[in-house]
């Protein structure tokens, strides 16, 4: 695998622990926050949110330049594959090129969890490409605090490990940047607080409705065009 390759793959997340399948910080989480406050179903995860039509310009920092390839919307759906449902799902990832920051909004709408209780909800988290080793906390509604950083094996994680449900405990969302280059396929596990887990599945593919103007071009201009 190319050495910017691998760069990539190593911001490239998601919402997600984003590893390739084939070969601020207060000021930020404070935005993030503000983002995340919205109650559970008051969002969904088909739903079109404005598109910036300022160009973005490219990063100086040649690591953020290579993530801003992956900055745009997904949509697709998940399947919790415990409980057997599903619903619509989609990821918004954007790359700020002056804080070093991905921030990153997942909408889901459906019985995520399993055990029958379908509503909207939204996990969001930062990114710090700066310095990916280290932890950076985001304020959610529907998750409570979520943990995103980089991992030693160029791996994004966000962790949720104090659910705010009745049942629910933790969860934790994982992705991988598909080898076509189209989207992000993801899984994730949540932890009941009975001590049960229930696994699940997320298939994400660009929405050229999503793609703001930038310098870089992203894989989701790039799919527009084809």
């Amino acid at each position: 695998m190319a050495c910017a390759a691998v760069a990539v793959l190593g911001v490239a997340g998601v919402v997600l622990r984003l590893t390739r399948q084939d070969g601020t910080e207060a000021a930020s989480t404070a935005r993030r926050t503000t983002a995340s406050s919205a109650t559970p179903g008051s969002t969904t995860a088909t739903s079109t949110r404005p598109v910036s039509t300022t160009v973005v310009p490219r990063a100086a920092d040649p690591v953020v330049a290579l993530a801003q390839q992956y900055d745009g919307r997904y949509v697709g759906t998940f399947t919790n594959t415990t409980f057997a449902t599903m619903g619509p799902a989609s990821l918004e990832l954007r790359i700020d090129p002056a804080t070093k920051n991905m921030a990153i909004d997942a909408d889901f709408d459906g019985d995520l969890f399993g055990g029958g209780a379908k509503q909207g909800r939204r996990i969001s988290g930062t990114v710090a490409l700066g310095d990916p080793n280290r932890s950076v906390t985001t304020q959610t509604k529907a998750f409570g605090p979520v943990t995103g950083k980089i991992d030693p094996s160029l791996a994004v994680v966000l962790t949720a490990a104090e659910v705010p449900d009745d049942k629910v405990k933790a969860f934790t969302l994982t992705g991988r940047l598909r080898s076509d280059r189209t989207g992000f396929d993801a899984v994730y596990t949540v932890t009941f607080k009975d001590g049960k887990t229930a696994d699940g599945t997320i298939a994400l593919s660009c929405d050229p409705q999503g793609t703001r103007g930038s310098e870089v071009t992203t894989i989701c201009a790039f799919s527009r065009g084809r």
